[in-house]
């Protein structure tokens, strides 16, 4: 991996974390649900339902917005509240990309990138036993970034971690049970047991299936990471 793409990969794993501040944190979360959040955002608007000045109703604004909370929709700003269409359009851009990089590393030699890829699957297989999906899918998401950063390509990466915005990952949280955790579990090990093998169409399968159908795991062989 070179310095650029390295740097890149670290800024990006750095920022699919929970919010440092709490107050930020709970309207991350009121706003993947759905509720309790004022029905149009503004720094005055946040301010006031956290019962802060109008300096920290600027500050949280610009972090829900920078963080894609908060998007501009033709001239007005509006929450991030995604259809089931819109997301699966989402997930279904962000596997396309996997894919891509999943085929481009059956070519290379993966051997330096194993180490990081591993400590990955690690430690998404231990969030999602915990059975708690916005921690599962956060350590999913790190995981995957890993993948494809693992190509090396600076363009990719930086196409792939503007899609792959927090916003969308507590979206969907919100969507999974601990049924779902469990199966993308089990087609994470899969993936990596397949992973920059020349025949790549059961790893990418396997990557698709977290994204798309992640109650429906891919199982072709029992491996440990």
């Amino acid at each position: 991996m070179s310095e650029g793409v390295d740097q890149l990969y670290r800024v990006a794993i750095e920022k699919l974390a929970k919010a440092a501040d709490s107050e930020i944190e709970t309207f991350r979360r009121a706003i993947a649900q759905g509720e309790g959040i004022p029905l149009t955002p503004s720094p005055k608007a946040l301010a006031k339902a956290a019962d802060k000045d109008l300096a920290w109703g600027d500050y949280a604004f610009g972090e829900l917005r920078s963080f894609g909370f908060i998007r501009t929709n033709i001239t007005k700003l509006e929450w991030y509240r995604p259809t089931e269409t819109q997301l699966w359009e989402e997930q279904t851009a962000l596997a396309g990309i996997e894919a891509t990089a999943i085929v481009r590393l059956s070519s290379m030699n993966c051997t330096p990138a194993i180490p990081e890829l591993r400590k990955r699957v690690r430690a998404f297989e231990t969030v999602a036993g915990s059975g708690k999906p916005l921690a599962a899918l956060l350590a999913h998401q790190k995981m995957m970034m890993a993948v494809v950063a693992a190509v090396g390509e600076r363009r990719m990466l930086e196409e792939y971690a503007k899609r792959a915005s927090i916003a969308q990952i507590y979206a969907r949280s919100y969507r999974l049970s601990e049924r779902h955790l469990d199966g993308m579990a089990q087609s994470a090990q899969t993936m990596f047991h397949h992973l920059c093998e020349i025949e790549v169409r059961t790893c990418a399968a396997a990557a698709v299936a977290m994204r798309l159908h992640p109650s429906d795991p891919l199982v072709v062989k029992a491996a440990q990471v």
